[in-house]
């Protein structure tokens, strides 16, 4: 359980710097996979899920009201995830521990996303109500708005930190008794997930810029690419 509130408290760091602080990317499953790894004794492996969930959203550019899966949780509950059940018993196969890891990631992200969206449009819509008074001194609307400032980073720490805690111990417990369940063909089947990895890769950069003013470039740099890894 100690395990399980780490990661809730690094979430709600993540989520603070991302909604309200510097926004330094930290937040991206790419690096709060890996930090979260670090921390667990297992950054190859988290690596591993971080890159695949970074790359899987890629894709999902946040306009004209797209909702956007919880990169946060989906880093820190899929690295958490895949660096635990290595810790535990037994000599775990890497790539299926990979693999469920990255699974439980993906639903941890989608979970996150509708589970926390009531609570932040809440927030949003006490903070538009927020009224000052023109007669209210400088000192006195300065201190307000530190208060609301300091309230609503405590907001956002606990809400992404208890929702990652609680996806945390529900998707270890449920990646726990899969792996301890499943063998054979199904375990070979979820490792080919790394053979798809340069295809999900390609897939979501030419999403991400097939543009009408982007496509040339990006067929001459396809192409270019192409050149350089025969000549090499």
């Amino acid at each position: 359980m100690s395990w399980f509130i780490t990661l809730g408290v690094i979430a709600g760091l993540l989520a603070v710097d991302q909604r309200a602080g510097w926004q330094s990317l930290l937040a991206q499953p790419v690096f709060s996979a890996v930090l979260v790894g670090s921390i667990l004794g297992e950054p190859w492996a988290a690596l591993a899920v971080g890159v695949v969930l970074e790359l899987i959203y890629l894709s999902i550019i946040p306009m004209r009201g797209v909702k956007t899966p919880d990169h946060i949780a989906a880093g820190v509950v899929g690295g958490g995830t895949t660096s635990l059940l290595l810790r535990g018993p037994g000599e775990p196969h890497i790539a299926f521990v990979c693999a469920v890891g990255l699974f439980v990631g993906l639903v941890a992200g989608e979970l996150g996303a509708r589970l926390a969206l009531p609570m932040f449009g809440l927030q949003n819509r006490f903070l538009s109500s927020v009224e000052f008074s023109p007669d209210a001194s400088g000192r006195r609307i300065a201190r307000r708005v530190f208060l609301l400032h300091a309230s609503s980073v405590g907001f956002i720490f606990a809400v992404e930190g208890l929702l990652v805690l609680a996806l945390c111990a529900g998707g270890y417990y449920a990646g726990e008794r899969f792996t301890g369940l499943m063998n054979g063909a199904l375990v070979h089947g979820a490792m080919g997930w790394q053979s798809l990895l340069t295809a999900i890769g390609v897939a979501s950069i030419i999403h991400l810029f097939w543009q009408h003013r982007l496509r040339n470039a990006l067929a001459v740099c396809a192409v270019l690419v192409v050149i350089l890894l025969w000549l090499v």
